[in-house]
């Protein structure tokens, strides 16, 4: 999976993080696409559980009737292709010609034509347990190593003979997730994941695990790593990779190797309904806003007013920076 990230040149002020953090509760009915408010119908968001709380927020803050379910990139595109979502939010660019599954023609098939909407960054977070306190960097190799079906690596001390002599735990998402997707492809390549790592898409289940593991050792976007709550939080850290710190300036400028852009996919016919383009119009006009309090980094100033005239103009299809 090809990715690119806009660079910029600047020096980047560090993110100051805002109190607050996402509302976990489904907002409106589970029931997609079937509840009614005043005469409007309920819209229809699905995909991505990293930006998941992103889309929550915007959604309760701005008084938006929005049925959202965190189930992951490319399974919430098999559901927007098919016609069954309004919109998909995504942590990855749509897959085309060459990836496991061709959502852009899948979409193309079943009609739906689409609107790319970069909206934010983020940065992969490599998280292990607070106790541990020997890992604090791993090389993106180390990493290979330690997730590697083919790979001898069980125990931390398979990476370093002074590290203790434990196995390693390894939790990660389900099938289908974006996170996953990107984190396979940069860490693994061709090689297979082992078959042993533990999976869930509910990121506060992913973070009490390893919270709850000494020796375990996860990823997760680092919005979601950040707005882990209460006890949990104070029981998982995060690791450096290649000596680089998942910050918003290693992000912006694609110095962090696990960096990458967020988007919403919104189906063209859907923003016909009022209800609907209020929900983006408003996302769009808020959301560089808003990703402190949900912990997220925003996309360089300028991304914001493009992303805006693409869908005022209703520009569908893949846009070729981000999709190569």
């Amino acid at each position: 999976m090809k990715r690119t990230l806009v660079k910029v040149a600047a020096p980047v002020a560090a993110l100051a993080l805002l109190a607050g953090c996402a509302n976990q509760t489904e907002s409106g009915s589970s029931d997609a696409g079937n509840a009614e408010s005043d005469g409007a119908k309920q819209i229809v968001a699905t995909g991505s559980a990293t930006v998941e709380p992103i889309s929550r927020y915007i959604a309760e803050r701005y008084n938006h009737d929005v049925s959202i379910e965190g189930i992951g990139s490319t399974d919430g595109f098999e559901k927007f292709c098919a016609g069954e979502a309004d919109i998909n939010d995504s942590s990855v660019p749509i897959p085309g010609a060459g990836e496991p599954v061709d959502f852009q023609k899948k979409c193309a098939d079943g009609n739906v034509e689409y609107i790319e909407l970069p909206i934010a960054l983020d940065a992969i977070t490599i998280v292990k347990n607070s106790r541990n306190d020997w890992a604090n960097d791993l090389t993106l190799d180390d990493l290979k190593k330690i997730w590697s079906t083919d790979s001898s690596v069980t125990k931390w001390s398979d990476i370093n003979p002074e590290w203790p002599d434990e196995e390693i735990t390894l939790y990660g998402r389900e099938a289908g997730s974006g996170t996953r997707g990107v984190f396979l492809t940069t860490v693994l390549g061709d090689a297979e994941l082992r078959d042993d790592v533990k999976e869930t898409d509910d990121i506060q289940e992913l973070s009490k695990w390893v919270a709850e593991d000494e020796y375990g050792l996860s990823f997760m976007g680092i919005g979601n790593y950040l707005a882990t709550e209460g006890e949990v939080r104070d029981h998982i850290d995060n690791v450096t990779v290649d000596g680089i710190a998942p910050s918003l300036e290693n992000t912006r400028d694609g110095s962090y190797p696990l960096a990458r852009p967020l988007f919403i996919y919104v189906n063209k016919s859907a923003t016909d309904r009022a209800e609907v383009d209020s929900y983006v119009r408003d996302y769009l006009d808020k959301v560089e806003t808003i990703l402190p309090r949900v912990y997220f980094y925003p996309l360089p100033q300028e991304e914001y007013p493009a992303s805006a005239k693409r869908y005022a103009d209703r520009v569908t299809g893949p846009d070729t920076r981000w999709n190569n």
